[in-house]
């Protein structure tokens, strides 16, 4: 932390306030600058073939329709590209992953329906499409393995047929006497759940526009994207090119949520860029997104927990079976959100006695990626249904079992390695349990049917992991900002952080206004410019608040240190005694002794110049570049193999009402509560969005959100008519309620924040229906909760 004198006066603190967005009228005029908005003159437009089997063999593809049709320029397949491009680079590598070679195009075998096999640049979309369609290909159709089960049997068919099975992945882990605690507990309970694939659909889905020139071997490319700096990088393996000749711009980005954080389609326009040394633009569309862009969820949990008679939670044995289609590490990074989940499979709970055996399995199915949550919700699923199952065994109501083992010890080191910093676990389950109103709750359950539907409720918590730091992947552990503040006063921020509608862009203009005592408006953000900003590891995993305004909040406390040295030599004063609010540096208990920022700027750099007002300065420019990283990160392993991926932990609870027709099956979700401790809070109406935004798309997920295959590996839902979205009607009130305990750890006691509402919200209305259900003896295993799935399940039928 700064010393005392560095530190914002607090005349006009704009940490902490909910001042307006300055993305929202951009965004909300149709001024946004998203990828499918650029056109280039003369630009081709491309189109791509998808594979209609799961899992084939091409035997032969013929393109001569194709490249004879008039305003066709370029005709591409797996085979005659291979000379052209290098396989798509892994995105994490951990613990022994079998990763496959994998190309953009499909050159062999299809492992997926809707996997790329052939493409096509023309002068018009519609030509573009009309010549894809003009393709022919000859499969020779193989048997799909779509069951996550089945894929591990003896004698399964490959996926990969050099692979001995179909495990991408198998990690075991155990910490502590485990079984000696089962052994001994009074009580042992277990259960069975899962979900179902799901994933993120945003408005944009992937686009870009390419140019490449020929004489100078650059390469500009306009891509929606999170990660702008691995997108140059990996685009150097791919095509062999200088890295100092690829330029990646990215500006508003129509839907992130974790999908963008790899680039396995996007080669494909690139490569029809370089061939035809023209510009290509290609825009995804929904049918392709919904069947070939990478999906979520797709697990199934066994997990056993030993208690006390009191209800102390002894230990926990887990073994999670996670189906990541055909990749989850090359493709698409989700393998790791799996092995996130096992990881973190104690949840907020204070267990040292501990075991996990997490299998990562390929399917026929499209590839696995990042989705809002990162195996978090895959942990709390288990561990908070387990928790109630502990608490029917032993006899105490669920919220008191919960009381007696939450963590309330801080800091606190998980049997696993993790170290929970700081929270509020108990506070946070208080808040919601106090705003349910559970006594009145309870009377109204004891009522029974109400015009015919069962009533139910539920309260969970919930730890949210923030600022993945993930050895061996794209997705490592730093920042880095720079602040600049010209000779006019105005300051410019440049961040590799990319805004992806989480509010970076107010945030960082709040937190370099509070140091530099200017007002956010003076404060510009760049992101998304390779060229321009410094390498950095752009949004993910909540690490907005934590990574990126750490790296701006230190490269802003340099600026400040110069800029009060460079007043108090002005002013001919201390600078301890030199105060800097308001837009102004004023001599403490000297009002008339005042300079503005402006004024101190021009001094610096003009009239009378660096050397005089910055004598001792090496570098005597109100400029300076951080680069942060965590202190609690470690990478190298203790003696139990134990390492610190996650450096921020945020603290929560969550509760659901809910109303169940048994003659329907209809579920209607009356409130969803949600108590959150993310920490500092730079703009509290900023971390209610985030909350609201991740608890409606929990809800879609578990409600009616499903990517469902046939029996042949086809995908079924390529439609938003059939992939149903929650929308105004449909979703339900959510009630937000702030915790702000601090993080030790980071500049301005930031934790995280986007991922919280995605994490519970399938596991509290999953355990509220089944408490709605109560008096029938349902036990709801797995998700979604449509009408006919809860309709099976009151009949007793095993979904």
């Amino acid at each position: 932390m700064a010393d005392q004198e560095e530190q914002p006066s607090p005349k006009s603190p704009w940490v902490g306030r909910s001042i307006s967005r300055r993305e929202d009228e951009r965004l909300l005029r149709g001024a946004g600058r998203f990828a499918a908005d650029e056109n280039v003159p003369g630009q081709l437009h491309a189109a791509i073939l998808h594979s209609p089997h799961a899992h084939a063999r091409i035997v032969s593809i013929d393109t001569t329709a194709a490249e004879a049709m008039p305003g066709v320029e370029v005709v591409i397949t797996g085979q005659s590209s291979l000379d052209l491009w290098q396989p798509l680079p892994p995105s994490v590598d951990l613990v022994d992953m079998r990763l496959p070679e994998s190309y953009a195009l499909a050159t062999e075998i299809v492992h997926y329906a809707g996997e790329p096999v052939a493409a096509v640049a023309a002068s018009d979309p519609y030509l573009a499409q009309d010549a894809v369609n003009a393709i022919s290909v000859s499969y020779e159709i193989l048997e799909p393995i779509l069951d996550r089960r089945k894929a591990i049997e003896p004698g399964s068919p490959l996926v990969y047929p050099d692979w001995p099975d179909n495990r991408q992945c198998l990690w075991e882990f155990s910490f502590g006497s485990v079984d000696e605690a089962f052994e001994k507990a009074e009580h042992v309970v277990s259960r069975d759940v899962a979900a179902h694939r799901y994933s993120a659909v945003p408005m944009e889905m992937r686009a870009l526009v390419s140019r490449f020139d020929p004489v100078r071997e650059e390469l500009t490319v306009r891509v929606s994207t999170q990660i702008p700096h691995q997108a140059r990088t990996i685009l150097s393996w791919i095509f062999g090119l200088s890295e100092n000749n690829i330029h990646i711009l990215a500006e508003d980005v129509g839907g992130g949520f974790g999908n963008k954080l790899q680039l396995d389609v996007e080669p494909i326009p690139i490569l029809l860029s370089i061939m035809s040394g023209k510009a290509v633009k290609w825009v995804e569309r929904r049918d392709e997104w919904l069947t070939s862009a990478p999906a979520s969820r797709d697990f199934e949990h066994r997990i056993e927990g030993a208690f006390s008679s009191d209800g102390a939670l002894l230990a926990v044995r887990d073994h999670l079976i996670g189906d990541v289609g055909c990749d989850g590490a090359v493709r698409a990074g989700g393998a790791g959100a799996l092995l996130v989940a096992g990881t973190y499979g104690p949840g907020p709970y204070k267990v040292q006695r501990y075991s996990t055996k997490v299998e990562i399995v390929v399917t026929n199915k499209a590839p696995y990626g990042a989705y809002r949550g990162f195996g978090k919700d895959v942990a709390n699923l288990a561990m908070e249904f387990l928790m109630d199952e502990g608490a029917k065994s032993v006899g105490l109501d669920p919220l008191e079992i919960r009381r007696r083992n939450l963590v309330d010890n801080y800091p606190y080191e998980m049997a696993t390695g993790p170290l929970i910093e700081s929270g509020s676990f108990l506070s946070c389950l208080a808040k919601v349990e106090k705003a349910m109103d559970l006594p009145a709750l309870k009377a109204r359950q004891k009522a029974g049917l109400v015009d015919g539907k069962y009533f139910g409720y539920s309260v969970i918590s919930v730890l949210e992991p923030s600022a993945a730091t993930i050895p061996n992947s794209l997705f490592t552990g730093y920042e880095s900002a720079t602040v600049r503040l010209s000779p006019s006063g105005d300051v410019t921020v440049l961040t590799g952080m990319m805004h992806i509608g989480q509010g970076i862009e107010t945030a960082a203009a709040q937190v370099t206004a509070d140091l530099l005592g200017v007002i956010p408006e003076s404060v510009r953000i760049v992101s998304g410019n390779t060229d321009s900003v410094p390498y950095g590891l752009g949004s993910f995993s909540s690490r907005g608040a934590t990574y990126g305004l750490s790296a701006i909040h230190d490269a802003a406390l340099v600026v400040r240190k110069k800029l009060l040295k460079a007043a108090a030599n002005l002013l001919e004063t201390d600078v301890t005694a030199v105060e800097i609010a308001d837009g102004f540096a004023t001599v403490i208990g000297a009002p008339e002794k005042t300079l503005s920022i402006p004024e101190i700027a021009k001094a610096v750099y003009f009239f009378p110049g660096p050397y005089i007002v910055l004598p001792d300065e090496k570098e005597p420019t109100l400029e300076a570049q951080a680069v942060w990283t965590n202190p609690q990160v470690s990478w190298t392993p203790d003696v139990h193999g134990r390492i610190r991926m996650y450096p921020a932990h945020a603290s929560g609870a969550q509760g659901a009402t809910v109303t169940v027709d048994p003659e329907t099956g209809q579920v209607v979700v009356e409130d969803l509560w949600i108590a959150h401790d993310s920490g500092k809070m730079i703009h509290p109406k900023i971390v209610e969005g985030q909350i609201i935004g991740g608890t409606i798309q929990g809800f879609g997920g578990v409600m009616m959100e499903q990517l469902a295959y046939d029996q042949d590996g086809n995908m079924l839902s390529q439609t938003l008519a059939d992939y149903q979205l929650p929308n105004f009607l449909s979703a339900p009130p959510v009630h937000v309620l702030h915790g702000e305990v601090n993080s030790p750890v980071t500049p301005l006691g930031t934790k995280g924040v986007g991922e919280a509402g995605a994490i519970g919200t399938p596991t509290v209305l999953m355990m509220a229906v089944e408490n709605a259900l109560t008096p029938l003896g349902v036990s709801v295993a797995s998700s979604p909760l449509t009408p006919e799935r809860v309709l099976k399940m009151i009949d007793g039928e095993k979904v």
